[in-house]
């Protein structure tokens, strides 16, 4: 027989005694700790899982006072929430604390504590349901501390932190990514389709093909450069990367997670190098190898859209004897003066590129072989008025090549075509231009 049925069997049927037997075991078979104290806050029962919690036999505990099993900082909190159950501002208060062990070690309990008033045999008694949280205690404080280090990490790399809640269709931003792009948190539009009005409309595209390869699980993890608006207005560059963090379970995507990094200032840096990687530092002009790629792209442009274009070749008559009789110094005022004055009259569309040592070429787009005379004899003209900029030279002449694209034509052919006329035109007898009528 059960001990629950051997307690009722021993009541002789009489109703009241076998609830009050019910409640004695329901008291002491409960899951959680339970004690009964009576207003001077002495044991007045405790049950077995109470004893348990505390390692003591129940003899022993019902022997030692309340605030001896307390730890001594907590013993006025206790205290005072005893206070507010028996002056009636409560009657019932939560709170957590420590209890000693008998074997010395410190357990957090949970309490839930409420007054009974008046028992028959009893007077005032406080009831306290105890339940241990020593390892959610632990584990709680742990994450705090990883939160923390978190949230130190993340503020010390300036990193936001977003969500997209793929069922809502939402993407929340945390305080610090809200920062970073000027909003109040309750500024931004979670909406998806709301964030995507964000993003600059020649990233829309990436940003929205990369978020569907991460819901599909065709890649481990977001990396992309886009740009979104500020609130101030403008764009800003940032380095958004995350992962799906959630599923259901059928294994479809629930959330998707991640950071963002303010990188404007790298992608200007970097924007930065690759102009001075391109550019010609005495002249400022676009360097042979970023010329060559400018050529590579306007020939592109032009077979894909069937425009016009032509491209001259200029060289700095008799620079060598420059260099020789009036030294290098002058020879570089000389090229910083022709490639200023390219620069300065070379129409907007077109691009200047000192192409190596004394020869300039310039790009002319949606320009035909007759545009391209009239042009190359507008700047030979004024490349020979440049002799009045440096002192030590009495004339300054150029020799130039002037080319049309022709159809299926590449770069290495239109250069090679356009060097030939140059130094037909230098063998000619300099200080002239050459054609391809």
């Amino acid at each position: 027989m059960s001990r629950f049925a051997t307690v009722l069997a021993e009541q002789d049927d009489d109703p009241i005694a076998n609830r009050e037997a019910l409640q004695a075991l329901a008291f002491q078979q409960c899951a959680i700790g339970m004690a009964l104290l009576d207003k001077e806050g002495r044991w007045l029962d405790v049950n077995d899982e109470f004893c348990r919690m505390l390692g003591m036999p129940r003899g022993a505990l019902l022997k030692r006072s309340y605030d001896e099993l307390t730890v001594a900082e907590d013993i006025p909190a206790s205290n005072r929430e005893k206070q507010r159950l028996l002056s009636g501002q409560s009657d019932t208060v939560d709170l957590e604390k420590r209890y000693l062990r008998v074997d010395g070690t410190i357990i957090w309990v949970r309490i839930r504590a409420s007054i009974v008033r008046d028992h028959p045999d009893l007077g005032t008694v406080l009831v306290t349901q105890a339940r241990d949280v020593t390892e959610e205690r632990s584990t709680r404080e742990a994450l705090e501390q990883h939160r923390s280090s978190l949230d130190l990490a993340l503020a010390g790399a300036d990193l936001g932190l977003w969500h997209w809640l793929v069922r809502a269709r939402e993407v929340r931003f945390d305080r610090r990514a809200s920062r970073i792009l000027g909003y109040r948190p309750d500024e931004v539009d979670n909406r998806d389709q709301g964030i995507f009005s964000l993003c600059h409309p020649d990233d829309q595209p990436r940003l929205q093909e990369q978020l569907q390869v991460q819901l599909s699980g065709a890649s481990q993890g977001l990396d992309l450069v886009i740009r979104l608006r500020r609130r101030s207005g403008g764009y800003m560059w940032l380095l958004l990367r995350g992962r799906v963090t959630e599923r259901d379970m059928h294994d479809r995507p629930i959330q998707v997670s991640g950071t963002l990094m303010d990188v404007t200032k790298w992608k200007e840096l970097e924007a930065r190098l690759t102009r001075l990687a391109g550019t010609d530092e005495l002249t400022g002009l676009l360097n042979r190898r970023a010329g060559v790629a400018a050529l590579d792209e306007a020939i592109s442009a032009s077979q894909r859209q069937g425009r016009m274009l032509s491209m001259l070749l200029l060289d700095i008559d008799r620079f060598k004897a420059i260099n020789d009789s009036l030294g290098h110094d002058v020879g570089d005022q000389v090229l910083a003066a022709v490639g200023s004055y390219l620069c300065e009259n070379k129409r907007t569309r077109d691009q200047a590129i000192r192409w190596g040592g004394e020869e300039f070429a310039i790009i002319l787009r949606d320009t035909d072989a007759d545009g391209a005379m009239a042009q190359a004899a507008r700047l030979f003209d004024g490349i020979a008025g440049l002799a009045d900029q440096v002192i030590e030279l009495e004339r300054l002449t150029a020799s130039l090549g002037v080319v049309t694209l022709r159809p299926g034509e590449g770069s290495r052919d239109l250069m090679k075509r356009a060097d030939a006329l140059m130094y037909r035109a230098k063998n000619a007898g300099r200080a002239r231009i050459e054609a391809d009528h």
